[in-house]
């Protein structure tokens, strides 16, 4: 009797620890290949536990800005090199000239010359020459130095010498004389030292903005723009003769000449003291314009190489009560830009970007393109920082 209870416990052990070895060996495991598949679905546990993104989700999250930051400060004077493969700038805060790659990475130390109050910078077209203005203390007077990058040479020039600028060759500075005795104001040309000068033409306006025509010998002048101020935009050769005026009683116009010398961006305001801008196409030969209707201001465009395109930023974010193109150069408004290019023939407008995907505020300011066209570089008046825009 002993034997046969021995046997039969024995018999119930062993098929209870068979059923144990069948659970954990084939329901179980199928069990765990389930989960893991349809973890395999999800989320990725990668090394150390840590929980990786999926593939799509990284791709997402790693889609560049379209426009960063270059540099982490303010600068003046950003300018391609001469091949095209860096640009040359000043820094804001101690005036050293630096050369950095198309991303900001500092290559050399152009200059260790500590140029202080920096105003504005006009480089020659070879970039081996710049003028450069900068302002006392007070910030109303200003002082223009000729720096030669090749000697290392700086020169202050005369006191009553203001708006500079190069000749198409780059050998020769143009600018604005006045004469404190005999009260002539003057459009005048020399060295670049202020050596050899001789007068170009007469005028009688305060301020003046002076622009070589691309491809040719006239040098373009007109005043500053200025919402008040009718403007006489004149032409005149090299030489001194054969003055003449292409565009008159138009008010705040500022001119950017296209690099064959066939058009000209003019911006201007609708009347006297006026809120609305826009930017037509004239011809330098005899001043005839068409409206782009485009509002804008000049110098927050940039024209392509084969002087086909203009590319522009589109101030938004303007008060109604802002007088025009007055307000914004005298910083009581910043502007919020969009970024377009136009088709300078037929006038066709493209975005270069959707607003919506536009992240931040931007004040574009003295824009310029890369070699091949395909990066669109520009001051943010608001911080003074380089940015660029991948087209």
């Amino acid at each position: 009797m002993t034997k046969k209870i021995f046997a039969i416990s024995t018999l119930i052990l062993v098929l209870v620890v068979g059923a144990i070895f069948v659970y954990n060996f084939a329901f179980k495991k199928s069990s765990s290949q389930k989960t893991a598949e349809s973890t395999g679905n999800g989320q990725k546990t990668s090394v150390e536990g840590k929980t990786s993104t999926p593939e799509k989700e990284k791709t997402d999250s790693s889609k560049e800005t379209p426009i960063v930051s270059v540099t982490d400060e303010s600068v003046f004077g950003a300018t391609l090199s001469p091949d095209g493969e860096y640009i040359y700038l000043f820094l804001g805060s101690n005036g050293q000239l630096n050369q950095i790659d198309l991303d900001g990475k500092l290559e050399k130390v152009l200059s260790t010359e500590k140029f202080q109050n920096l105003k504005k910078i006009i480089w020659n077209k070879s970039k081996d020459r710049v003028i450069i203005e900068t302002k006392d203390a007070s910030g109303k007077f200003s002082k223009l130095l000729y720096y030669d990058l090749t000697n290392k040479s700086v020169i202050t020039l005369k006191n009553n010498i203001d708006s500079v600028a190069w000749s198409n060759l780059g050998d020769k500075i143009i600018y604005k004389y006045y004469d404190s005795k005999t009260k002539k104001r003057t459009v005048s040309l020399s060295d670049p030292n202020g050596k050899n000068w001789r007068d170009l033409a007469n005028f009688d306006y305060y301020n003046t903005e002076i622009s070589p025509l691309p491809v040719s010998s006239d040098i373009s002048y007109w005043p500053s723009p200025n919402a008040f101020t009718a403007t006489s935009v004149n032409l005149v050769s090299f030489s001194g003769k054969d003055k003449k005026e292409i565009l008159k009683d138009r008010f705040g116009v500022n001119i950017l000449w296209s690099p064959n010398g066939q058009w000209g961006v003019v911006s201007y305001t609708d009347q006297k003291g006026g809120h609305k801008t826009d930017l037509a196409l004239m011809s330098p030969r005899d001043g005839q314009s068409q409206s782009l209707g485009f509002p804008s201001f000049a110098s927050k465009c940039v024209w392509s190489a084969d002087s086909k395109f203009i590319f522009c930023a589109m101030p938004g974010n303007i008060p109604e009560s802002a007088v025009l193109p007055n307000d914004w150069q005298e910083e009581k408004i910043e502007t919020s830009d969009t970024f377009w290019k136009i088709e300078a023939v037929s006038g066709k407008k493209t975005r270069l970007i959707d607003a919506e995907k536009i992240s931040g505020s931007f004040d574009v300011l003295n824009p310029f393109l890369s070699k091949d066209e395909k990066t669109l570089f520009f001051v943010n008046k608001a911080d003074g920082k380089l940015y660029k825009l991948t087209l």
